[in-house]
């Protein structure tokens, strides 16, 4: 398993499908190592500091739920986690969207 805590763990994203070809796993790194964004984000909003653990011991979940798509999907771990962070990232801007305009 290659499951990186460094920015951009593999030199170009065709190595995914090398690791993948030799039967080891990959987890990208903003998946894995979410806690940072998660503790920022957090810090921004003004959440404390036990909130932003318990959205940061999420990280596991995410990782399984990451995993679990490539497979119903049958992709790269790379790209089920682009495809899931895609959709959170349009679910929360339609959210701000609708908190904008009832404002």
């Amino acid at each position: 398993m290659v499951c990186g805590s460094a920015n951009n763990q593999l030199a170009r994203p065709e190595v995914e499908v090398r690791l993948a070809e030799r039967g080891i796993l990959y987890v990208p790194d903003y998946v894995a190592n979410a806690g940072g964004a998660i503790q920022a984000a957090g810090e921004l909003v003004g959440a404390t500091v036990e909130q932003s653990t318990r959205k940061a011991e999420r990280i596991f979940d995410t990782t399984l739920a990451v995993l679990e798509r490539a497979r119903a999907d049958a992709v790269l771990p790379g790209a089920a986690a682009d495809r899931i962070a895609e959709q959170r990232i349009t679910a929360a801007s339609a959210k701000r969207k609708r908190q904008v305009l009832t404002q």
